[in-house]
């Protein structure tokens, strides 16, 4: 008799017997203890060794609190060492994640409530539809697409926690980065820093170097007007960033989606959370408002734990083909392409044909793979941040922040076929200047660094291994900020006429009894994981399938499932 169980490994139609001797075995079995009871019973007739070990173990059955049990049963030997029925098992070695990691399948049995006649007609049965598992299905849970297809499954699930993962923030020292050349915010700056101060005794506030010069900043009166030591106030400049990695806990800044960008430019590896307040004109990336400061951040530090956006980035690298050398083995010219610079951009990548006359002429490379060629004034490769800004001016397309994806945007393209395309994160792009091109090309990264780029020079991006982490402030913050910069998809309802009906009638039209019974309040809707069957619904019906107990079984299933 097959019976359920979770192993690993090796096939047992294997001639050596000494590698399956040593398994270890776990049987894990569901149901009521009598079930469990019967189910030992025929598990201990199939050995002929150390019954009095797995009677112990059945001894320690617990209740699992929902009505079931569970009863594990371990054997250091083979069950089957010393029997024939071993053509339909199979078996998986057991690993480690780490190591390798093939998989692991698990047969849970379902154990139901049976009637007395179904009672009976299974102990005389070596074997029934209920007990037996799917041998077919067995089969084809350990081949390798199966696993493949299991593991990326499993992959997308952890992907689906990571991204609503909520991480500890333990605050000691905050980063102020503000906009330039604005004085009014020197104020702003000025009001933040007296509260964080003055409510957060631990704190100590870090400031951009060059706000001391600003003489309406006047850091000595904003230090005995809130009556705290002068080391609490202290500056910041990209020379301590670069020497202090991983120093700050929480960047504060105060402007618009340019001034996250330069957050982004001076942490060029780990990069803290960043929380931004809503100062400039647009803000796809400014989702607070700073008329809120103090609630924001009071709920944001004393709470501990944020959620947070890991914003992918691009890692784009610059090569330089140098001037060829001879190769004296095979007699042939030798050209070197050497890196003269390494940019992580939070937006796109741009490569134009900058103030040349000429069209620009690029060739777009997966791992050595030409893609295409370009033929128009640039290309702007972009993250999903980077989606809503010069990318969606050339035609691209939005994309979700959590996305992980490139995103390919022609700009002004010599073929109107060229549309944009959008491309996973795993790509290693290589963008060429072909060796056919009547001019220079130039690169920016988020707008910055301009790079003239020659014949023969490329530039290397894939997704970058330091993300940009942004605080949430609500799960629908794109779809809002969208709404708010964009007016996406907004369009006028069409309006009423009940302006038009007289004083009667309009009364009669607020008590109409089909137009309450349409209105939204007035409803519920419930959801159920199950086809119900029959064509009519009551209250009865409905409540007896939403029964908690009915679903514990597949909780429990479901539960096992994910463990392996």
């Amino acid at each position: 008799m097959k019976r359920p169980y979770q192993v690993d490994g090796v096939d047992r139609n294997k001639k050596n017997k000494k590698d399956v001797s040593k398994m270890k075995v776990h049987w894990k079995l569901y149901g009521s203890k009598d079930d469990l009871s019967e189910e030992f019973n025929s598990f201990s007739s199939t050995s002929s060794k150390d019954t009095d070990e797995l009677k112990r173990d059945m001894e320690s059955v617990s209740d699992d609190g929902k009505g079931k049990s569970r009863l594990t049963l371990s054997k250091d030997k083979n069950p089957y060492e010393n029997s024939n029925d071993v053509d339909d098992d199979v078996a998986l070695k057991q690993k480690n994640f780490g190591d390798d990691y093939e998989g692991c399948i698990v047969i849970n049995k379902k154990i139901e409530e049976h009637n007395s006649t179904a009672k009976e007609t299974a102990k005389n049965s070596l074997s029934t539809s209920k007990s037996m598992p799917d041998v077919s299905k067995m089969k084809a849970a350990i081949k390798p697409h199966f696993k493949y297809a299991s593991h990326a499954y499993g992959l997308r699930m952890m992907s689906k926690k990571i991204f609503n993962t909520k991480v500890e923030l333990d605050v000691e020292n905050i980063m102020i980065v503000i906009k330039n050349n604005d004085v009014s915010l020197i104020y702003l700056l000025r009001e933040l820093i007296e509260w964080l101060l003055a409510k957060y005794p631990a704190l100590t506030v870090y400031i951009e170097d060059k706000v001391l010069q600003n003489k309406s900043f006047d850091v000595e009166s904003l230090i005995s007007d809130i009556k705290c030591p002068a080391r609490r106030i202290k500056f910041w400049n990209v020379k301590f960033l670069e020497e202090n990695i991983g120093f700050f806990d929480l960047v504060i800044t105060l402007g618009g989606d340019g001034t996250v960008l330069f957050v982004s430019s001076i942490f060029q590896t780990h990069v803290p959370p960043v929380l931004s307040f809503s100062l400039g004109s647009l803000g796809f990336l400014t989702n607070y408002k700073f008329e809120h400061f103090k609630k924001d951040l009071s709920r944001i530090l004393n709470n501990n734990k944020v959620k947070t956006n890991l914003r992918m980035r691009l890692e784009c690298k610059v090569y330089r083909r140098r001037e060829p050398v001879i190769n004296p083995e095979t007699g042939k010219k030798l050209y070197v392409s050497e890196l003269i610079s390494e940019h992580h951009v939070l937006n796109e990548l741009t490569v134009d044909r900058g103030p040349s006359p000429f069209i620009s002429n690029l060739e777009l490379y997966n791992d050595c793979s030409l893609l295409t060629v370009a033929q128009a004034d640039g290309l702007i490769i972009s993250t999903p941040t980077g989606s809503t800004a010069y990318s969606l001016s050339a035609g691209g397309s939005l994309v979700y922040p959590s996305v992980n994806a490139i995103a390919v945007t022609p700009i002004c393209p010599h073929t109107l076929n060229f549309r944009p395309i959008i491309l996973p994160d795993s790509v290693n792009l290589r963008v060429k200047v072909s060796m056919k091109s009547r001019a220079t090309a130039w690169a920016a990264f988020d707008g910055k660094n301009r790079v003239e780029l020659f014949s023969g020079d490329y530039i290397s991006i894939s997704a970058s291994p330091y993300a940009f982490p942004t605080i949430e402030s609500s799960p629908d913050e794109f779809i809002n900020s969208i709404n708010r910069t964009l007016n996406w998809n907004l369009r006028e309802e069409q309006k009423s006429f009940t302006h038009m009906l007289s004083d009667k009638n309009k009364e009669k039209y607020a008590n109409d009894p089909i137009k309450l019974d349409q209105a939204e309040e007035s409803c519920e809707e419930v959801e159920l994981q199950e086809k119900i069957d029959g064509s009519k619904i009551d209250i009865a019906m409905v409540k007896h399938m939403m029964n908690p107990e009915r679903k514990s079984m597949n909780r429990l299933e479901q539960e096992e499932h994910e463990s392996s």
